[in-house]
């Protein structure tokens, strides 16, 4: 395949993990009012984990973080894909090994085409994927009080 077909089909996978984010957060509706909850708790979710991956891009852009650990670069895209990937994982637990065989093939395509290196890719995952994890660990919790309460 061509290098415009691969790039169309990179520039393809984000905006698809978020047509299916937004569709889990919406498909409480179908049970009924009583489920607008659960509709606000996902989008929560969602929203904390994507807010993740623009603090640290701001956060690097403002103090250079990549850049100082010897000429990497934060890859937002990398961030952003692993955060949808994490709130899919979370909600539709059948198809674990099609998000992250997704995301394993999105990296390699992105260093391919020669988006970013490995190590800035397996850096910023590291990173965000540490926050998200933190991130879906207190939801876990909250989540737990409150069926508890």
């Amino acid at each position: 395949m061509s290098y415009e077909t691969l790039d169309r089909i990179a520039d393809s996978y984000i905006p698809l993990l978020v047509v299916c984010c937004l569709i889990l957060v919406a498909m409480p509706f179908q049970r009924g009012v009583t489920a607008a909850g659960l509709v606000v708790a996902r989008f929560v979710l969602l929203v904390a984990l994507v807010a993740t991956v623009y603090i640290w891009m701001f956060a690097d852009a403002r103090w250079a973080i990549w850049p100082a650990l010897g000429r990497l670069d934060y890859s937002t895209h990398t961030a952003l894909a692993l955060a949808l990937v994490m709130f899919l994982w979370v909600w539709v637990a059948r198809l674990r090994w099609l998000w992250i065989g997704s995301f394993i093939a999105y990296v390699l395509l992105m260093r391919y085409q020669a988006y970013h290196t490995f190590l800035d890719m397996v850096t910023t995952g590291l990173v965000v994927g540490a926050c998200g994890s933190g991130i879906l660990y207190i939801y876990r919790c909250l989540q737990g009080r409150v069926d508890h309460s």
